[in-house]
């Protein structure tokens, strides 16, 4: 593989990559839409029943009274089930926004690892399989320094690794484990992803799906290991911390 192969290969990855969430980033934005749709159209039906009610306020009974309240309170649990899922709408929308600007950025930035660590699995969540039927354990430091690294290229990693991992477990043999660490020593900052799952028949070749990731990621100036075997997977990756300026 030639120094220039990953950069040929990296954008139309990175978009194939992303087109396979759609249907995942529709199905979690629909839960929380339907459910300000539902509030509303309670809330309509409400404020009609009390408008009707409003001529003749003064001489409703204490039952006729007690049901207006009800009917206020009802529409104050409709008005925080719209807040909440409005707010859940626009944390999704923040996390794909986030993700896909912070994406196309191509040259080193400094970085926090844990935290792209952590916005890249919510991001993958958008993958119904990862997000409902795989036991996840994440391990991310707050003091991991910051680091100078390209953004898209680790977290694009992040994504081939998971999905390769995913095409090689067979679900009906088994739950499918996946540990995401990061550390630091006075030298080195450290991402290790590990998979643990139940093999297909037929196996691909996660090497061959990482190539172009890894190759960019050596590239980038990270040591890279990955260890294959039937059953495992793990993903080791290293980076020089910066040394502090005087």
């Amino acid at each position: 593989m030639t120094a220039a192969t990953p950069s040929r290969y990296v954008q139309p990855m990175d978009l194939a990559f992303l087109g396979s969430l759609v249907p995942g980033i529709i199905h979690n934005m629909a839960t929380p839409l339907s459910g300000v749709l539902g509030a509303t159209q309670l809330l309509e039906r409400r404020i009609s029943s009390l408008e009707d009610l409003l001529p003749g306020l003064n001489s409703l009974n204490e039952s006729s009274r007690a049901d207006w309240v009800q009917q206020i309170e009802r529409n104050r649990t409709n008005v925080e089930i719209l807040a909440k899922n409005a707010k859940h709408l626009a944390d999704i929308l923040q996390v794909i926004v986030h993700r896909i600007n912070r994406g196309t950025v191509a040259t080193p930035e400094l970085h926090s690892l844990p935290d792209l660590v952590r916005s890249e699995l919510q991001f993958l969540d958008a993958n119904l399989i990862f997000k409902h039927k795989v036991k996840k354990q994440v391990g991310t430091l707050s003091d991991v320094p910051l680091t100078r690294f390209v953004f898209g290229h680790v977290a694009a990693t992040i994504d081939e690794f998971v999905s390769g991992v995913l095409a090689l477990h067979d679900p009906a043999r088994g739950q499918m484990e996946m540990d995401f660490l990061t550390d630091a020593t006075a030298a080195d900052v450290t991402f290790v992803m590990k998979s643990r799952f139940m093999p297909r028949t037929a196996l691909p070749n996660l090497a061959d799906l990482l190539d172009p990731c890894l190759a960019r990621l050596r590239e980038d100036g990270w040591d890279v290991e990955l260890l294959d075997e039937p059953g495992r997977r793990e993903l080791r990756l290293t980076r020089k911390r910066l040394r502090p300026t005087a």
